[in-house]
C-alpha cells in the first residue's frame, strides 16, 4: 500500500509540474492618437492630488410679474439703458433669475432698482422706484424696458 500511495503522490506532483507556469498579466499599451492630451485634468480618480470639478450652480427661477395685457402697453422702452445693456454695462447679474411676461409673450428678465437687486450697474443709472425688464440680454439685440413699481404692483406675484 505505501508503494501505491507513493506512486500516486509522484504522479500527482509530476502532473502539477507538467502544467504551464502562470503567465504574468501584462498591460497592453493603449495607442494614443497624434496630438492626444492623455488624461484629462479633472479626472481626479486617476490622481488624488487633483480636486474634482465643481457642479454647475443651479438657481431657482421665479416668476415675479404676470401681466394680463401685453407688456408693450405697461412698460416703457429705454433707449439709453438698451445701449448700455448691449455693452454689458447695465445687465442682470443672473439672467432670467426673476421673470415677467404678458399673455403669449416670451419671459423677460427682471431687475429691481431698489438695492440694485439682480442688476449690475457700474454707471449708477438705476432709480429706486423703478423696475427694469430685460429682453434678449447677452445678445446684440438687448432691450431694456422700465416701469414705476407703483404702476405695476398689482401684477406682482408674492412668493
Amino acid at each position: 500500500m505505501p508503494k501505491l500511495l507513493r506512486a500516486l503522490l509522484f504522479l500527482l506532483l509530476a502532473g502539477f509540474a507538467a502544467l504551464p507556469a502562470r503567465a504574468e498579466i501584462q498591460q497592453r499599451p493603449r495607442p494614443q492618437p497624434e496630438g492626444a492630451l492623455g488624461r484629462l485634468p479633472w479626472q481626479s480618480w486617476h490622481n488624488g492630488a487633483i480636486a474634482p470639478q465643481r457642479p454647475t450652480p443651479q438657481y431657482q427661477q421665479r416668476i415675479v410679474f404676470a401681466f394680463d395685457k401685453p407688456s408693450d402697453t405697461l412698460l416703457t422702452p429705454s433707449r439709453e439703458l438698451s445701449q448700455l445693456c448691449r455693452r454689458n454695462l447695465f445687465v442682470q447679474q443672473i439672467n432670467l433669475h426673476y421673470r415677467a411676461f404678458g399673455p403669449g409673450e416670451r419671459p423677460m428678465g427682471v431687475g429691481f432698482g431698489s438695492l440694485s437687486f439682480n442688476i449690475y450697474d457700474p454707471g449708477q443709472k438705476r432709480s429706486p422706484d423703478r423696475v427694469y425688464f430685460f429682453k434678449d440680454q447677452d445678445t446684440g439685440r438687448c432691450e431694456v424696458f422700465t416701469a414705476r413699481l407703483e404702476d405695476i404692483r398689482r401684477y406682482f406675484i408674492r412668493p
